[in-house]
């Protein structure tokens, strides 16, 4: 039997070296796994509350340009106007308002649990009765059929309204809302010592690199002229390979070793504290959008916050005196009792642009990914939905959704859409269900073998939306 041994490199599958006569045995370099290029992606992008409707939408539908974003909460997404898709006149299902009467929870938790599900809630825990479309599309699209990564950003409630996942009936999937764990969940971490976690999480160097001393000692040994000129064969063979790589858009899931040592360095005590939301947020995004274009995962979801609460926001130019709900409700109390906000029109939409600007570093990142002829983005559906409409009001009519994206050519780029025609939202016609069924169709999951049709609760109008195809 030959002996065996490991040349210690990166994490990942093992590749073996040649076998050499001199030694009489293998060895083994362990080199990162690289992702096959030009997988569809589903990732979705989370806001609470609701938003200033006066202003977060183009003055009219037609193509978007960025000058038809500017002077509008999303004016950020100006240079993305072309790989964007706005569709109006959503009502999301079940309904709000007690329109449908068998469909328990108030209008927050609705908000939460019926946006990515489509189903009711249960009566009795206010949790949603169904899978929701980023599990769902996970199952199906990641390889393992592992679960969908779900992050979060800042405080947010631990029941039905902190949650907009799930696995299943009544199985509400909690989402990481530490960036360090987040990482070392992501790089297979767990368990180690910290200083040996810090040596891998920050490693970016190649597999020869990693191994250098060792070949030196193997070269030293009293090899013959045929090995020797094997191992060095097999070294420019590696590299070759991970140029290769490279070049075909395979990409390394680890960070910067810079921007990891930065999230290694938050305080685990601090991560929830509004003072940390931005700064959490990115380092999140960042994470989220690595995992996504090197493979670890196909489909993430992003929850910034918690239905009927959220930060107080006092950065970037804000200096809010009162949270994100009580601002919805342009009131200085949580049950609507107080007195009314002055100026609270205008600083939900600071709000919504500042989340339009962590919305398009989402952008930024995954298009700093390229993947063939195109880039990590243009094979992905990046959604960015909301708990209500109006948050004054509470409303669950005239849903504001942003599609990033092509999904690879399956979804219209470029435009924004009214799918009511310019009729009053109160006519109903265009159930959000509708859009969850085009998103797991656009990103190739299948039903049967074939096309998804149904998503939701039982009864719902079937069929995706043919207005957002390409």
């Amino acid at each position: 039997m030959r002996r065996r041994n490991f040349l210690r490199g990166a994490c990942g599958v093992a590749v073996a070296l040649p076998f050499l006569e001199s030694l009489g045995w293998r060895r083994f370099i362990k080199t990162a796994r690289a992702a096959e290029p030009g997988g569809k992606r589903l990732v979705v992008f989370f806001m609470c509350n609701g938003v200033n409707m006066e202003s977060f939408f183009p003055a009219a539908p037609g193509p978007l340009t960025a000058a038809s974003l500017m002077g509008t909460s999303i004016e950020p997404l100006a240079d993305y106007a072309g790989k964007l898709l706005i569709p109006r006149g959503m009502h999301m299902v079940p309904k709000g308002w007690g329109q449908d009467a068998d469909t328990p929870g108030d209008d927050h938790a609705k908000g939460m649990g019926h946006k990515l599900t489509a189903e009711a809630l249960d009566p009795g825990t206010l949790y949603a009765r169904g899978i929701s479309v980023d599990q769902r599309a996970a199952q199906e699209l990641n390889q393992d059929g592992s679960p969908s990564m779900t992050l979060s950003v800042g405080w947010r409630h631990t029941n039905w309204l902190g949650h907009i996942s799930y696995a299943g009936n009544n199985t509400p999937v909690t989402p990481e809302g530490n960036p360090w764990l987040t990482y070392q969940d992501l790089m297979g971490l767990g368990g180690l010592d910290e200083a040996v976690k810090m040596q891998i999480a920050t490693r970016r160097q190649s597999v020869l690199d990693l191994v250098e001393e060792e070949f030196k000692a193997l070269k030293a040994k009293n090899l013959s002229q045929a090995d020797a000129q094997k191992l060095e064969m097999h070294a420019d063979s590696i590299r070759d390979l991970e140029i290769d790589m490279v070049g075909n858009g395979l990409i390394e899931c680890a960070l910067d070793p810079a921007r990891a040592a930065e999230i290694e360095a938050i305080d685990p005590n601090s991560v929830l504290e509004d003072w940390q939301f931005k700064t959490i947020g990115l380092m999140q995004l960042d994470i989220l959008a690595m995992a996504v274009a090197c493979g670890a995962t196909s489909v993430g979801s992003i929850q910034w916050a918690s239905g009927s609460g959220g930060p107080i926001y006092k950065w970037d130019g804000m200096n809010h005196e009162f949270n994100h709900h009580k601002l919805s409700h342009g009131n200085t109390k949580d049950d609507n009792s107080g007195e009314e906000v002055a100026g609270y029109l205008e600083m939900l939409t600071q709000i919504d642009r500042w989340h339009a600007e962590q919305y398009r570093h989402l952008l930024d990142r995954l298009s700093s990914y390229s993947e063939g002829d195109g880039t990590v983005l243009d094979n992905s559906a990046v959604v960015w939905f909301n708990e209500l409409s109006d948050g004054k009001a509470h409303s669950y009519l005239d849903l504001p959704v942003i599609i990033a994206g092509g999904a690879g050519g399956y979804l219209k780029q470029g435009h924004y859409i009214d799918l009511i025609g310019g009729q009053d939202p109160w006519v109903q016609t265009h159930p959000h269900n509708r859009l969850l069924i085009t998103l797991l169709n656009a990103v190739g999951c299948t039903d049967n073998g074939g096309p998804v049709t149904q998503f939701g609760r039982a009864g719902l109008e079937q069929g995706e939306y043919a207005e957002l195809l390409a």
